[in-house]
């Protein structure tokens, strides 16, 4: 893949979401392409791409020719996602009274300001070791409380969404997973509460992403914290060595499990991950990169 190309699908892959890029943004999402290149190269194709009419420069943004009214709807998108982070501080407030909890991080649409006015709040959340299924009873039941919780049978619009599970002891995420969609999907979470360096270990356990976007990867480690080590080793010899949430925590995931089992569709879930996914974004992301792409050849 040239760099002309990589530019022109980075482009295309976000026009599906009606979202121009800034240069800088454009910059850090680039696709690897297959050699390397500068930043005067790459400012070289992009004037080349304008140009030929490829691509449209305006506002400071970058777009396919003929998008121009993307600004526009990235701007409501983005007016949109800023009321409902509006909920996010109430969860961290939640979530740092639970202490089994990592990390939190905002993913989906409303983590890169691009919210539509049907969608929630998706979460992602992290646990110590053996806790990860006790944490999900207490925040859950805490959501359902207080009217939060959103689920495949209402269409809550300011709801809650914690659909991603992971323990700090096991970040990595499958590699039926490794796409360029999970790649934007790793880059993209909005950690809102960090313990032990959480954003910096999902990172780590998740290196593959550098290979797809290295100059996203690379600014994402440079913003993370320092941690603790001593009480970050503190916390998960806790997890494994108390018996009683350990086996409270194997009970409910068992309880949990066989609550689901009978509505469960693309849903993954595993005894240290889960992921409560009943669509297949990725499928349907792709596609329309596809069929973007499609009407440009």
């Amino acid at each position: 893949m040239t760099l002309r190309q990589a530019v022109v699908l980075t482009v295309a892959y976000s026009a599906q979401f009606a979202y121009p890029l800034s240069t800088s943004e454009l910059w850090l999402r680039l696709l690897q392409p297959t050699s390397a290149f500068s930043q005067t190269q790459f400012v070289g194709e992009l004037r080349w791409l304008v140009r030929a009419g490829w691509l449209e420069y305006q506002s400071g943004y970058i777009f396919l020719s003929g998008h121009a009214i993307d600004i526009e709807r990235r701007r409501a998108s983005a007016q949109r996602a800023s009321e409902k982070r509006k909920q996010i501080s109430l969860v961290v407030w939640l979530c740092r009274r639970i202490p089994w909890i990592t990390g939190v991080a905002v993913t989906g649409s409303v983590a890169v300001a691009q919210a539509r006015a049907t969608d929630d709040l998706d979460f992602l959340v992290v646990t110590t070791p053996n806790r990860l299924w006790l944490t999900r009873l207490v925040l859950v039941s805490l959501s359902v409380l207080l009217g939060k919780y959103r689920s495949r049978n209402n269409t809550h619009t300011t709801g809650w969404c914690f659909n991603m599970w992971l323990e700090n002891s096991d970040l990595g995420l499958p590699i039926t997973k490794h796409t360029v969609y999970t790649a934007y999907e790793v880059l993209q979470a909005d950690w809102v509460l960090q313990k032990f360096a959480a954003k910096k270990l999902f990172l780590l356990a998740n290196a593959w992403v550098a290979r797809v976007l290295p100059r996203g990867y690379q600014a994402s480690m440079a913003q993370c914290m320092v941690s603790d080590d001593r009480s970050f080793w503190r916390v998960v010899v806790t997890g494994v060595c108390m018996p009683v949430s350990t086996v409270a925590n194997f009970w409910a995931y068992v309880l949990q499990h066989w609550y689901m089992r009978s509505i469960m569709t693309r849903e993954v879930v595993h005894f240290s991950q889960a992921y409560f996914h009943p669509r297949d974004t990725h499928q349907n992301i792709t596609s329309r990169w596809c069929a973007i792409l499609e009407e440009l050849s």
